[in-house]
């Protein structure tokens, strides 16, 4: 009764992609405040390992700036989504400098780029070989005119999709603009939009069994569940190591001395124990007194 029990309160938090799966994102503000450059190193085909979501706090007094780069294994793709505190349009047309790609041979400010589309839309999704390298730029005064509260930076690695496909066991396909990728399903339904095709296919509600919006409580829903089914079980080990109730009761005699009496007695392991005579059975209540009781 109590492992069905279990097993139907974790259910929807097991069987139900994404709820576990959560993908819990790095505020690296304080970091980049006091780092020039920072780097991280992903792999490909390990799962929740090969995604990276970075956050860059900009509701501050202070200005600050740093380089972020992201590195993974040769001829891998990074697959990049940047979410910008506002719509891209109105972002790129008041803070052009905000982000910026760092290439080879030049660099590229994203909002040059962007703004050619007129994205009405807080995200834009790009993908670099092997590295990635972008220059972060907070200023303070445009960032409160704009009430931007946060930057976030989200990188997956992907092998471009072979003639043959992705593998259907433990890959997914990814589309930005007219090219395919492959990357590892271990990133799908984590909370992240991690592809850049206009329904965000990784995330699709229809596939996850909860809103992207919702998900943040599926930890602490969890969390109750398993605390729950370990008191039950607790409860259960307790009530099977405790003696019967019908064992555990005492009679109380008024005309009896209700004293446990126990005289030990010691045998030799080789002899036969002694023969122990009845032990006649006494009140200490006075005999003058039991016979004036009614």
């Amino acid at each position: 009764m109590y492992i069905y029990l279990c097993w139907s309160l974790l259910i929807p938090a097991v069987g139900a992609p994404g709820l576990l799966l959560l993908y819990r994102p790095k505020d690296i503000s304080n970091a980049c405040v006091f780092s020039r450059h920072l780097r991280y190193d992903l792999s490909f085909g390990m799962g929740m390992s090969d995604t990276i979501t970075l956050v860059l706090r900009t509701l501050t007094e202070i200005d600050y700036g740093c380089t972020i780069e992201i590195v993974t294994e040769p001829a891998i793709q990074l697959l990049v989504v940047i979410r910008y505190p506002t719509l891209v349009s109105a972002n790129c047309e008041l803070n052009r400098d905000s982000l910026t790609l760092l290439k080879k041979w030049r660099c590229i400010r994203l909002c040059d780029v962007i703004y050619e589309r007129s994205l009405p839309t807080h995200y834009f999704t790009f993908h670099v070989k092997e590295r990635l390298r972008v220059k972060f730029v907070s200023n303070s005064s445009i960032n409160a005119d704009l009430n931007a509260n946060f930057y976030q930076i989200t990188a997956t690695t992907a092998r471009v999709k072979p003639s043959r496909g992705c593998v259907v066991k433990n890959e997914t396909i990814c589309t930005i603009g007219e090219d395919h990728f492959c990357f590892t399903s271990g990133v799908v339904c984590d909370g992240i939009k991690n592809c850049g095709v206009d329904d965000w296919f990784d995330e699709r509600k229809s596939q996850c069994s909860l809103p992207v919006e919702k998900l943040g409580y599926a930890p602490v829903v969890a969390l109750l569940a398993a605390s729950l089914c370990s008191l039950l079980a607790l409860g259960h080990i307790i009530q099977r190591c405790l003696p019967p109730v019908a064992d555990s009761f005492f009679i109380f005699n008024a005309n009896e001395d209700n004293r446990l009496c126990i005289d030990p007695v010691l045998v030799p392991g080789d002899n036969a124990p002694p023969e122990i005579p009845p032990m006649q059975r006494t009140s200490i209540i006075p005999a003058s007194i039991l016979s004036h009781m009614p």
